[in-house]
């Protein structure tokens, strides 16, 4: 069964490797799973086995702010 899908962005870490196996739209590194892009996080939970992580876009919509949007970060 899939979650509900949460908005992530290019870099944010999403979980552990021991949670999870990285699918499309991810990468690995030092035991974490990182986004690779800006869009929606994917759980597809699969029997018994480790649920896999993707990142999804919907090619009508992106999270990417616009010219002029105010918009708060963290360096």
């Amino acid at each position: 069964p899939r979650q509900p899908l949460s908005p992530c962005v290019a870099g944010e870490r999403l979980c552990s490797t021991e949670e999870a196996t990285a699918g499309s739209g991810t990468y690995t590194r030092h035991g974490f799973i990182f986004s690779s892009l800006a869009g929606c996080l994917e759980r597809k939970n699969e029997d018994n086995e480790l649920p896999v992580v993707s990142v999804v876009r919907d090619s009508e919509s992106q999270l990417l702010p616009n010219v002029g949007a105010v918009v708060t970060c963290k360096v």
